[in-house]
């Protein structure tokens, strides 16, 4: 029997967050030590009302961020021969399949959502997020259809929503393929945004400006990426089967490098218009 959890970002996050805002809000004190700054110096006032400022705004939202990361991460969905069975920190909620009132489908299609199953007074939303949440909606229908039950949701909706869950399965699975190769390419074009707003001589804003849209070139890259993946799935998908198409890894690989020729050549392009323009 298979067990569903939240994906590996929500169950490490419960241990790195804490972490994380923890030195998001202790480093300007430790600047404040380290520079033997007193609040009745010249300027450090400032420097210290920053500081209360930066550690309120991180406990503020910190905690109920971290609090959502470590409740997530409890929580384990299996689908046992009578029941849908949500484990979470308080205990365990069975839903007889019986009693599975119409499900619902908040959400944007290919953007995120979840989907709610009410029996009884209970309630359970089950996002996107979860792992392998196309599967689950699949088998969650295969055994409401086994008991005749199929009034208990809405086949056109379940099936948007069941391609909408499956593009974020495979979604977070090049996500985290990818994710260090797209920030040292964020990186990389970061510091190439900062070597062509030094050679052109912009300053202030402007220089601001294209450090930004320089670091942001490679997002864009992955963004353009990810909407012709999710075009792949709305394509291939199958009602009358409730089915999608599994990642064809070949074809992703020919996507990303087309991306990036196309992503690279009108960056270098815009590079050469702004020194063009800097140079007159």
């Amino acid at each position: 029997m298979r067990e569903y959890r939240y994906r590996k970002h929500i169950r490490w996050g419960q241990y790195a967050l804490p972490a994380l805002f923890g030195f998001i809000g202790v480093s300007p004190w430790i600047l404040i030590l380290w520079l033997g700054l007193r609040p009745d110096s010249s300027g450090a006032q400032a420097v210290y009302v920053l500081a209360v400022l930066l550690t309120v705004l991180t406990i503020l939202v910190g905690a109920p961020v971290w609090w959502l990361y470590w409740r997530l991460a409890g929580i384990a969905i299996s689908l046992e021969p009578d029941a849908l069975v949500y484990r979470h920190r308080r205990g365990a909620d069975r839903l007889p399949y019986d009693r599975i009132g119409p499900l619902h489908f908040p959400g944007a299609p290919y953007l995120g959502g979840w989907v709610a199953l009410r029996s009884g007074e209970k309630t359970i939303r089950l996002t996107v997020v979860v792992e392998g949440i196309g599967a689950l909606l699949r088998d969650l229908k295969a055994a409401l259809d086994a008991r005749g039950l199929s009034a208990s949701y809405d086949a056109k909706r379940l099936y948007a929503f069941m391609k909408t869950a499956e593009f974020a399965d495979q979604g977070w699975e090049r996500t985290y393929e990818v994710f260090w190769k797209l920030v040292l390419a964020t990186i990389g074009a970061a510091l190439v945004g900062v070597l062509v707003a030094l050679l052109v001589h912009a300053r202030g804003g402007a220089m601001l400006l294209w450090i930004v849209v320089s670091t942001l070139w490679p997002v864009a890259i992955y963004g353009t990426a990810e909407v012709l993946f999710g075009r792949r799935i709305a394509k291939l998908s199958d009602e009358a089967s409730f089915s999608c198409p599994p990642r064809d890894r070949a074809w992703e690989r020919a996507v990303y490098r087309k991306a990036i020729v196309w992503g690279a050549g009108l960056y270098l392009l815009a590079c050469a218009g702004v020194w063009a323009a800097w140079s007159r």
